[in-house]
């Protein structure tokens, strides 16, 4: 249950920023937001190491 609370946080604030509005500053603050909430998760045990490298590598291919 936590794990899909968690995955569900992370999707809902990667779709925050509408790919036609993002501007550079706000993509930057939103991709670094959204890795330390990625490294806090790992660190706690809630994801796995795969699952950090998946999610990540998902946030900086955007």
């Amino acid at each position: 249950m936590k794990k899909f609370l968690l995955v569900f946080l992370l999707l809902f604030i990667h779709s925050q920023v509408p790919a036609n509005e993002k501007q550079k500053s706000n993509v930057t603050t939103s991709i670094s937001e959204q890795l330390k909430t990625l490294q806090d998760l790992y660190k706690s045990g809630i994801l796995s190491g795969y699952e950090y490298e998946k999610e990540k590598k998902k946030i900086l291919n955007n």
